[in-house]
C-alpha cells in the first residue's frame, strides 16, 4: 500500500511557487470591423432541415414498404 501522506508531502515540497506557475496573459485588442454575414449559417441549416426531412420521409416510405412486402413485421419491432 502506498503511502499517501509521504506522497502528498513530497509534491507539496516540489511544487513550483505560483509566480512561476501562474502567468499573466495580456487582454487581446477588441475588433471594431463589424462580422459579415454571407448567408452560410443560414444555408447549412435550410439543408441540414431538408434533408432531415427528406430522410424522415424516405425512411418511413421504406418502413411502410417492407411491411406491406411481409418483410418486416411490426410485432417483433415492438
Amino acid at each position: 500500500m502506498p503511502d499517501f501522506e509521504a506522497l502528498v508531502k513530497h509534491q507539496q515540497t516540489t511544487r513550483r511557487p505560483a509566480t512561476e506557475r501562474l502567468k499573466v496573459v495580456e487582454k487581446l485588442p477588441v475588433s471594431t470591423q463589424i462580422p459579415t454575414t454571407d448567408g452560410k449559417n443560414l444555408s447549412t441549416l435550410f439543408f441540414g432541415f431538408v434533408g432531415g426531412l427528406s430522410g424522415s420521409i424516405i425512411g418511413t416510405g421504406l418502413l411502410f414498404y417492407l411491411s406491406a412486402k411481409e418483410l418486416i413485421d411490426f410485432k417483433n419491432l415492438f
